[in-house]
């Protein structure tokens, strides 16, 4: 039986019992109008704990014949994706593309949690995009691609095109398997620190296709705005010696304001996420159930104590007087 139940019932046998003694009687034969309000506060917050009760079901159950997902990851394999911050100002930390894929697999992890059925599809993007792995239903397999397929020695040397990713992300789908075409929602992530390294045409031909695409996507961004990252270099005992210049440049900067125009381009439902926060993952997993922006909305535990508080303090008032 749930707590809110057993409290309610507690509350309910503890007002009887006040009420019905002789000189309560008395008094509320003197104030039948006072009586009334009072029973119907009471009778209100009682009705809210045992509505908020009916509604209440854990996150992780998701409805039998619940409509299946296809996602499709494009993930960017440019060096950038292998930055980090000088260790000696913020510590040690894992590279980009390692805050990425941990991510997506707490992702994986929270959908497989929910029996939410899915299709996977992953491809790698730099200037040109590759299939890492085609159409799976298992979870079990995209979490081995993340952990062993996206390494250091997968990343190329070029630079970021968004323009590929959003082209292979359309080619994804247009394979998708007839079964899941049907009854699907379709969801892309692009993960990208978002130094799209292509001239600005390419990045605008990219917008303009996400506005015709027939998916919904979440622009999940990889890097710290707030520590500066390079590409680093490490002497033979493995000690950190400093960062590598690329372009004539040490540091590489994410860029917000093109993971925010990604996640603005489409016409259907977009989202913007950075990798780094801690309520990431659980936007992301609301964001797929539902489409929304995933922000949660009060559910029927925050009805029940509401509900709970207000038998209380009417209670409480009317002892005290």
């Amino acid at each position: 039986m749930s707590y809110y139940v057993a409290g309610s019932l507690a509350i309910a046998l503890l007002a009887l019992l006040y009420w019905t003694r002789p000189a309560r009687r008395r008094q509320l034969a003197q104030h039948r109008g006072m009586a009334s309000v009072l029973l119907v506060l009471v009778i209100a917050g009682l009705a809210t704990c045992l509505v908020s009760v009916r509604l209440e079901r854990p996150d992780h159950v998701v409805e039998r014949g619940a409509k299946p997902v296809a996602i499709a990851v494009a993930f960017d394999l440019s060096p950038s994706m292998r930055a980090v911050p000088n260790p000696a100002l913020e510590g040690e930390q894992p590279p980009r593309f390692e805050r990425a894929k941990a991510a997506l697999g707490d992702f994986f992890r929270t959908l497989e949690e929910r029996r939410q059925p899915v299709y996977v599809s992953i491809v790698g993007f730099t200037r040109e995009a590759q299939i890492i792995m085609g159409w799976d239903q298992s979870i079990g397999q995209v979490q081995d691609i993340l952990q062993y397929a996206i390494a250091p020695d997968l990343f190329g040397s070029t630079g970021t095109s968004i323009e590929a990713a959003v082209g292979a992300l359309d080619d994804a789908f247009a394979m998708l398997p007839a079964a899941a075409e049907a009854d699907s929602r379709k969801l892309a992530i692009i993960v990208s620190d978002g130094e799209d390294t292509m001239r600005a045409s390419s990045f605008d031909y990219a917008k303009l296709a996400l506005a015709d695409a027939g998916f919904d996507l979440i622009a999940l961004q990889a890097g710290l705005l707030d520590a500066a990252e390079g590409l680093p270099v490490y002497g033979a005992a493995g000690d950190f010696e400093g960062f590598r210049t690329v372009g004539g440049e040490r540091f590489t900067v994410p860029d917000v304001g093109a993971m925010q125009a990604i996640a603005d381009a489409p016409a259907r439902a977009g989202l913007y996420l950075r990798a780094e926060m801690p309520d990431t993952v659980a936007r992301m997993a609301a964001f797929a159930a539902g489409g929304g922006a995933g922000r949660r909305a009060p559910g029927a535990a925050w009805l029940s104590t509401f509900g709970m508080f207000a038998v209380v303090s009417v209670l409480s008032a009317v002892i005290i007087r």
